[in-house]
């Protein structure tokens, strides 16, 4: 709204961009998402765009898979490569150490809940492929992610059309900026709720692991 004319033609460049490109486009995005997810530029931004350049359809193809291929090959760096980087730094890092503690002892149950919760997608995945999980439950726990994604997809194509019919020239009709604003918020409720909840539910996990990990250094003393 508050970008106005401007940003609305920014947005039309935008897709002239990508329609110029044809098929190319989405592959090209994907590899953006693999490439940025991977340096910990954050999803939310990535799937904004996919949905402002491509829409709702195409992009959530291009986001989904830019998100799936990413965290495999984050997951194969921190299982193969940067394995003793990552032991290193979450070792400085009490709650990350216990939440590979935790996952480890019970790592489809709580995957799902690290997924659901409010952290980075491509340090959760760091973390869990340091953690030595199995690569099968680790992408199935990747599929819980994929709601949130689609969401911020959405995020990108409302604010698309929010600033289109922020522009004194663009003719939208009224029901359709409510729907969008309807989407926006019941979006954002869900998300805040299921997130919270997941939180407290990894929080939980991770005392029971501190807990467990306290017993059993007693009983080795």
């Amino acid at each position: 709204v508050v970008g106005g004319d401007e940003l609305a033609h920014h947005l039309d460049a935008i897709e002239a961009g990508v329609a110029g490109l044809g098929p190319l486009g989405a592959l090209a995005f994907i590899g953006l998402f693999v490439v940025a997810s991977s340096l910990l530029v954050p999803d939310t931004l990535l799937c904004v765009i996919a949905g402002a350049a491509f829409g709702m359809a195409w992009g959530s193809v291009a986001g989904g898979l830019g998100f799936l291929l990413a965290s495999a090959v984050q997951y194969v760096l921190a299982s193969r490569v940067l394995t003793a980087r990552i032991d290193r730094q979450t070792a400085r890092r009490p709650r990350l150490a216990a939440i590979q503690r935790a996952v480890q002892r019970d790592q489809g149950r709580l995957q799902v809940l690290v997924r659901l919760a409010p952290l980075n997608p491509a340090t959760v995945s760091y973390v869990l492929g340091a953690s030595r999980v199995r690569f099968g439950p680790f992408i199935v726990a990747c599929l819980v992610h994929l709601p949130n994604l689609l969401f911020e997809i959405y995020l990108g194509y409302a604010s698309k059309h929010l600033a289109r019919a922020s522009s004194s020239s663009a003719k939208v009709e009224p029901l359709h900026l409510v729907m969008l604003g309807v989407g926006l918020v019941a979006g954002i409720a869900a998300i805040v709720i299921v997130s919270r909840r997941a939180h407290r539910a990894v929080l939980e996990a991770v005392e029971d692991g501190q807990r467990g990990g306290a017993m059993d250094a007693a009983a080795l003393r």
